[in-house]
């Protein structure tokens, strides 16, 4: 009779200290509910119980990390289109503050709605539908340029050169995000995905590691044919899905540790192998061009080759964003809470998330190899930014005719990136080596 009094005893301990956990949560969402009231409704300034709820979940979210987000309804519909790789907009690459001083068109997508309506890379954003965009953040001028298909959307644009603005009306599509490119786009809109300097040498400039990223590498690199090597380009590519990058890397791997994460929860806490076969032959030297924005999925591609030891990494240290973020839909998937739940670690393990004390001489981001270290100052930026907008272009498009010549006369932009030559020179003292 004691022991069974004992084991209820016990059941009852443990079931009164869980209410009272739960009391003492349920008192604190008590609190918060009361003072979002008490504001809506005794405030001297009227306020929305919305905002106040929006509010409150984005404050506590930023105080987490820089990764975990609250994206309220007004922003659910860019975010998912980011990954989704498709919404309806212009089809305009964009450039701003801080970097400069306006809103300024970097590229218009091939056959877009931009690029059929006439606007130009270096073209102004000065008003959009008769509002200025001075002084507005980057995320509000992109959210006024989407917007439904078969919506119009009127720009005022100042050209370079031009002395009086003028204005265009643009009738927004859906828009496809490319998110593999070549070296330069060919008079037809598609890519060469042959450097032009050595056609026997691939170049694939990865954007962003979306929903369609491993399908549109896939289809590029099984149209290449024979190749000497291959260059992959990350620079500026600030990650994307984990299960894409995961499933890239896997082209080049038929063996070993792809990546780790760990974090509190068992779930979170997982080793991914490379699966038997490769889509890139063994034989084929790969270089990994990366920099200080290269980030997220981009180190861990990186690293994972790297560690691998399937490819060398040029340009410069990574950015350092070692972390992974679960995407968890809220208010019945009219937002979403971006929480970071885990870290990364390549296979040597090493940290490569940069904490907020962490200094320079601390282990952390992705490593060019020894002798690979290749840095672009400001101005080496505007010129190697210059380069990739005007191959993006199909009405410059070169046919190489003279092989035999030097490097420069075959692809004169070449000096202005100065990581790219030293990846075509390593992949082409390989070929020159077997």
């Amino acid at each position: 009779m004691l022991t069974a009094n004992l084991k209820i005893l016990g059941i009852v301990i443990v079931i009164c200290a869980f209410c009272y956990g739960n009391a003492a949560r349920y008192r604190k969402v008590g609190d918060l509910a009361l003072v979002m009231d008490l504001i809506e409704h005794q405030y001297v300034d009227e306020s929305k119980s919305e905002d106040l709820y929006n509010a409150a979940m984005k404050g506590m979210v930023d105080s987490l990390d820089p990764y975990s987000g609250f994206v309220p309804p007004s922003s659910i519909v860019s975010f998912r289109s980011v990954l989704e790789q498709e919404f309806g907009g212009l089809g305009v690459s964009l450039d701003g503050p801080p970097r400069r001083d306006r809103f300024t068109v970097v590229s218009a997508l091939f056959d877009s709605p931009a690029y059929r309506a006439g606007i130009k890379p270096g073209d102004v954003i000065l008003e959009v539908d008769g509002q200025k965009v001075n002084g507005l953040q980057f995320e509000q001028l992109t959210s006024k340029l989407r917007g439904k298909e078969g919506t119009k959307v009127q720009l005022l644009l100042q050209r370079a050169n031009d002395s009086e603005p003028f204005t265009v009306d643009v009738t927004r599509d859906i828009i496809e995000v490319e998110s593999v490119l070549g070296d330069q786009r060919k008079e037809d809109g598609s890519w060469d995905y042959r450097l032009a300097v050595d056609p026997s040498i691939a170049y694939l400039r990865i954007e962003l590691f979306g929903e369609k990223t491993h399908e549109e590498l896939k289809k590029a690199i099984e149209g290449l044919g024979n190749i000497s090597g291959l260059i992959i380009d990350l620079r500026d590519n600030s990650g994307g899905l984990l299960e894409s990058a995961i499933t890239i890397c896997d082209y080049f791997l038929d063996e070993g540790v792809v990546v780790e994460t760990k974090g509190r929860q068992k779930a979170d806490r997982e080793t991914f192998f490379a699966k038997p076969g490769v889509l890139v032959p063994k034989d084929v030297p790969v270089a990994v061009l990366v920099n200080q924005n290269s980030a997220s999925a981009s180190e861990i591609m990186a690293a994972c080759l790297q560690d691998n030891c399937r490819a060398k990494v040029v340009g410069m240290r990574t950015f350092g964003k070692g972390s992974v973020q679960n995407v968890i839909p809220l208010d019945g998937g009219r937002a979403a809470l971006r929480l970071t739940t885990a870290y990364y670690f390549p296979p040597s393990g090493k940290m490569i998330h940069r904490r907020k004390d962490a200094k320079d001489e601390d282990s952390w981001g992705v490593m060019p190899d020894p002798g690979c270290e290749i840095d672009i100052d400001a101005s080496g930026l505007e010129a190697l930014i210059d380069r990739l907008r005007k191959r993006s272009d199909p009405t410059n498009y070169v046919v190489p005719e003279n092989l035999e010549s030097s490097p420069d006369v075959r692809d004169p932009t070449l000096s202005a990136d100065p990581q790219l030559k030293k990846a075509l020179e390593l992949l082409q003292s390989s070929k020159t080596a077997a």
